[in-house]
């Protein structure tokens, strides 16, 4: 269950009051842990008052997970989902803007992968984290893995008219990126946004499948809108292909070593990696502590220095 926290007065020297984050392959260690020195980062947030927000291709249901497994909650305050169609307000639990899949043009692209024999995963969104928010039909590449590892929620269909009416927020493939690039190129001309990446809890690649518009950016914005601040109040952290639009729009944008190398050209720095706490040395960086830590007494600056 998320815990309600209150943040900190804003009371940090430094000119940014909101941290934006990826989560696989940013703040999280190959094997899916967070490495200690970002926890440290998350903690002088939450003691300084600078909001923080992770943004993400994940639904809810496996975000509210990841946030118990790792005893997060009262550390983050808000998560974009679904790659910017959902925002939601931890603190209050509640959603602060969403988007809907349309139900026609999710059956367009549903056709379009069907004359490959393909045929996508439906993902919803359940406020309560309970109920059934993936849906499939019939098993295509790899999105077996994917069924099997949600198998609380997963609900079989008979026919894709079933969905009609449900808050729909995302189509998926997991597969080799050979297969899944077949598949994007099948969907050329659609009003939607495509993206392949990597992913470090399923089999081999996903390919996910938003309307056009949709993005962590469009995410983020709306967030700053609700916060009252602009984007060079904000620092934003990513490696993906994903993470593109926003860390080339928000002017401290920070890509960590192990990024996608699209993202080295459009990013302001570079950090350490991912596994080596690079979210966690960002942060030192560019807020630092009100007062030197004690003598004696760990200083997560010292593990700062830009990866080149």
């Amino acid at each position: 269950m998320l815990a309600s926290a209150t943040s900190s007065p804003f009371q940090s020297p430094s000119p940014y009051r909101l941290v934006i984050t990826d989560i696989d392959g940013t703040l999280l260690d190959d094997d899916g842990n967070l490495p200690a020195l970002n926890r440290q980062a998350l903690e002088h947030c939450r003691a300084l008052g600078v909001r923080t927000c992770l943004a993400t291709g994940r639904r809810w249901t496996t975000c509210l997970r990841l946030l118990d497994r790792l005893e997060l909650n009262g550390l983050i305050d808000f998560c974009i989902l679904n790659n910017g169609m959902i925002l939601r307000d931890l603190r209050s639990d509640r959603t602060l803007y969403r988007r809907d899949f349309p139900f026609p043009l999710l059956i367009q692209a549903v056709e379009r992968l069907n004359r490959l024999s393909l045929d996508p995963i439906a993902l919803g969104h359940n406020a309560d984290g309970v109920t059934p928010d993936v849906f499939h039909r019939r098993d295509a590449l790899m999105n077996g893995d994917f069924i099997a590892k949600n198998t609380a929620h997963a609900r079989h269909l008979s026919d894709w008219d079933e969905l009609q009416g449900a808050h729909l927020v995302e189509l998926v493939l997991i597969g080799r990126r050979g297969d899944l690039q077949a598949a994007a190129e099948a969907l050329a001309g659609l009003d939607v946004e495509i993206v392949i990446l990597r992913n470090s809890f399923y089999k081999e690649y996903m390919l996910e499948i938003t309307p056009k518009g949709i993005s962590k950016l469009a995410g983020a914005n709306e967030l700053l809108a609700h916060l009252g601040l602009a984007n060079h109040q904000a620092m934003a952290v990513g490696d993906s292909d994903n993470d593109y639009a926003l860390l080339k729009d928000f002017p401290m944008s920070i890509a960590v070593a192990n990024a996608e190398a699209k993202l080295f050209s459009v990013v302001k720095e570079v950090t350490g990696s991912n596994s080596a706490g690079g979210f966690g040395q960002s942060v030192f960086k560019h807020i630092p502590p009100l007062r030197a830590p004690d003598a004696g007494r760990h200083d997560p600056q010292a593990a700062t220095g830009d990866a080149t």
